[in-house]
């Protein structure tokens, strides 16, 4: 999903726009930059996004990013404590909203491609690994900061266009989502040196049977 990182003295497409069309994505001010936590976040990490969001929104880039970087350990470190669906999805929204701000703070004064790219790799890393937040805002940066990569143009499935679904398939809502009961399925158990090719555009739900480390790969 993100640009190429090795090609530094590349200037931006219409580097004049990019900073604007960021900002015309968020709230108008700080207050409305918010996200109702649980209680199984901590009062000091609550704290802490409050502080990062009053200084962006003074224009404190630096002091931001270095904010940022600490909710990104931090937030980091819960995702690790358990299986996927035991981690609480609070602490997801955290890591979503740690990886807006750093994508952000990145692109307030960008020096070249390299910085466009590592801000792209960082709203991967939110979409992969926290959940949406402020109407699939890391979607939409995402898709901008495509944009505005040299030689680099969203493929016609681009990120902006990546759907997934909200439908717990191993629980589903019937109700909600009655046809998910007629959905046609293939089922297979990898095992260790094993690979599977997933084809484009084909749904898919992975559950780890123990200890795993995964890597997602979307061709252009």
């Amino acid at each position: 999903m993100a640009g190429d990182p090795h090609c530094p003295a590349e200037p931006l497409a219409r580097e004049g726009t990019l900073w604007e069309a960021l900002r015309a994505l968020l709230p108008h001010t700080k207050e409305d930059l918010k996200l109702d936590l649980g209680e199984k976040v901590e009062r000091s990490m609550v704290t802490l996004l409050q502080r990062a969001t009053e200084l962006f929104y003074e224009g404190r880039r630096d002091e931001c990013l270095q904010t940022s970087e600490v909710i990104l350990d931090y937030s980091w470190e819960k995702l690790n404590t358990g299986t996927w669906r035991d981690i609480d999805k609070d602490w997801r929204r955290v890591y979503a909203i740690g990886c807006l701000l750093k994508a952000l703070c990145l692109c307030q004064a960008p020096e070249d491609a390299t910085t466009v790219a590592t801000a792209l790799r960082v709203c991967d890393m939110g979409l992969l690994l926290g959940t949406a937040i402020l109407g699939d805002i890391l979607l939409k940066v995402a898709a901008i900061l495509q944009a505005h990569l040299p030689g680099k143009r969203p493929a016609q499935s681009s990120t902006l266009e990546q759907p997934c679904t909200k439908v717990d398939v191993e629980n589903p809502d019937l109700e909600k989502f009655p046809e998910f009961a007629k959905a046609p399925f293939l089922s297979c158990i990898l095992s260790p040196g094993e690979i599977l090719f997933i084809p484009v555009q084909y749904w898919h739900y992975v559950r780890a049977l123990d200890l795993s480390f995964s890597v997602s790969f979307w061709w252009s």
